[in-house]
């Protein structure tokens, strides 16, 4: 579940650090602003899925409790309220898949919850989620709303499979949503110009999202600034 929360700015921020990008002046209409268009491929974001599970921890978040259960997270009894993302399923992996207009990612979990009323629900799934991407002028962020379409459920009593699938959205919507995944000034910077004895700044001021299949291309445009 904070799958993106960590990974996905981590991963645009990498990618952009070396300000390698493809501008897009449009010298035949002086009256638009300059642009740059970034283009991330399905496979940039599964490889880097792929890193995160062969090189460092799962990762993981506490359950949101009911007030009648006990704290969130508690590792009571042995018994941690927590989800973890696992990188497969049966033939259900954790993925992202860009369709025309959408993002979509299965995502594999597994997890236990304290309850006071049924005690330690050990569980396993996946969910299919859908994400809508907006850049937000006001905080200047690209973020991505995270909704959950349908959930399947191993090892959950089926008295408490909807309450649960109801407690895994709140999670979802309380602690992620609306998910961070690029600052405008993550993929602003200075460039020396060396003959000209000076530097420019180059600062991004929105991000268009646009997803075609297979690619998401992000639609940068920028403004020339002197620095110093």
């Amino acid at each position: 579940m904070q799958i993106l929360k960590g990974a996905a700015a981590a991963l645009i921020a990498v990618f952009f650090l070396p300000l390698s990008f493809y501008g897009q002046t449009a010298e035949t209409r002086p009256a638009r602003a300059p642009e740059a268009t970034v283009v991330l491929n399905e496979q940039f974001f599964n490889s880097f899925l792929e890193a995160i599970f062969n090189n460092l921890k799962a990762p993981s978040a506490p359950l949101t409790i009911t007030p009648g259960d006990r704290a969130s997270g508690s590792s009571s009894d042995g018994c941690p309220s927590v989800i973890v993302l696992e990188r497969q399923n049966g033939n259900v992996r954790t993925a992202v898949k860009l369709e025309q207009g959408k993002v979509l990612a299965p995502l594999v979990f597994s997890g236990s919850y304290s309850s006071s009323l049924l005690g330690c629900l050990e569980f396993s799934g996946w969910a299919n989620t859908e994400w809508h991407l907006d850049f937000d002028h006001a905080t200047q962020v690209l973020r991505a709303r995270i909704k959950i379409m349908n959930m399947w459920l191993e090892g959950v009593p089926a008295l408490a499979q909807g309450s649960l699938t109801r407690m895994l959205q709140a999670a979802l919507d309380q602690r992620i949503n609306p998910l961070q995944i690029l600052r405008v000034d993550q993929i602003s910077g200075i460039v020396p110009i060396a003959p000209s004895g000076g530097s420019l700044r180059l600062r991004a001021r929105e991000i268009v999202p646009e997803v075609l299949p297979g690619a998401l291309y992000l639609r940068v445009t920028y403004e020339f600034l002197p620095e110093g």
